[in-house]
C-alpha cells in the first residue's frame, strides 16, 4: 500500500484499549469493519517485545477484514521484526524526535506508508519524503499529554497550506461532530484514540465516526 487511506484513521492505543476492558486486536478489526482504513498500533508503556508481538496480532487478527494500511506508531525497527514474522505491516509514523523520514524510508522500502508528525509550518520541513502528515494536538488530550500546545483549527488549516500537498491526518481530541470543519479546512484524514478505543462499542463508535466523515463533500484543491 503506497497511499494513505482518506477518512478516519485510528490510533491503537493498547493502554487505552485495556482500560476500557477492551483487547486491543479485536478493536482494530471492528474499527475496519466499520470502514476505518487506517490503523496505527501504540503501546507508549510495552517493551519491544510485546509490542512486536501487539503489531504481530493485530495484523493477523486484520486478515480477512476490509482491506486497511496497518503502521506501527515511532518504532520502525518493531515493523520489521513483525514484517520477519510474517506480519503485514505497510509502515510507520514517525514523531519529530525519532529516526528521520529518509532513514524510516531507506529500512522499510520505497512502498512503505511513512507518516511524520508536523504540527506547525515551521516543522514540515522534516516531513520532506513523507506520505502524509501528522497534525495537532488540534485538542488538548490526555491519552498524549506531552503533545505540546493545541493549535486549534486555526493552525490546523494552516498546516494544510505548508504541508504543499501532502495529506495531513489531524488528531488531538476530535470526534464525530468535527468533521465538517475538518473537511472544509482540507484534512485527508481524522486520527482518533479514545473516541473508539475508549468507546464501550468501538464498532459503533467506529462507524459513526466513518458516517459522519462520508456526509461532508470533500473541499477541492
Amino acid at each position: 500500500m503506497s497511499a494513505l487511506p482518506c477518512g478516519i484513521y485510528l490510533v491503537l492505543d493498547a493502554d487505552v484499549c485495556t482500560r476500557a476492558g477492551h483487547d486491543p486486536a479485536g478493536v482494530a478489526v471492528a474499527a475496519v469493519r466499520a470502514g476505518v482504513g487506517t490503523v496505527q498500533v501504540r503501546a507508549k508503556r510495552a517493551g519491544v517485545r510485546d509490542l512486536v508481538a501487539l503489531t504481530v496480532a493485530v495484523a493477523d487478527a486484520l486478515r480477512g477484514s476490509p482491506p486497511a494500511a496497518l503502521v506501527v506508531d515511532d518504532r520502525v525497527d518493531v515493523a520489521l521484526a513483525a514484517r520477519a514474522r510474517g506480519a503485514r505491516v505497510d509502515g510507520v509514523h514517525v514523531g519529530r524526535h525519532d529516526l528521520e523520514t529518509a532513514d524510516a524510508r531507506a529500512l522499510l522500502g520505497p512502498d512503505a506508508l511513512v507518516g511524520v508528525s508536523a504540527a506547525r509550518p515551521e516543522h514540515m520541513a522534516a516531513a520532506v519524503g513523507a506520505d502524509h502528515v501528522g497534525s495537532g494536538p488540534v485538542r488538548l488530550t490526555p491519552t498524549k499529554p506531552e503533545a505540546g500546545p493545541a493549535i486549534g483549527f486555526d493552525g490546523l488549516r494552516a498546516a494544510v497550506v505548508a504541508a504543499d500537498g501532502r495529506p495531513v491526518v489531524a488528531i488531538g481530541g476530535l470526534g464525530a461532530a468535527d468533521a465538517p470543519a475538518l473537511r472544509a479546512a482540507g484534512v485527508h484524514a481524522m486520527a482518533v484514540v479514545s473516541a473508539v478505543c475508549a468507546a464501550p462499542d468501538p464498532g459503533g463508535a467506529a462507524a459513526r465516526l466513518v458516517a459522519a466523515w462520508q456526509q461532508v463533500p470533500a473541499v477541492a484543491r
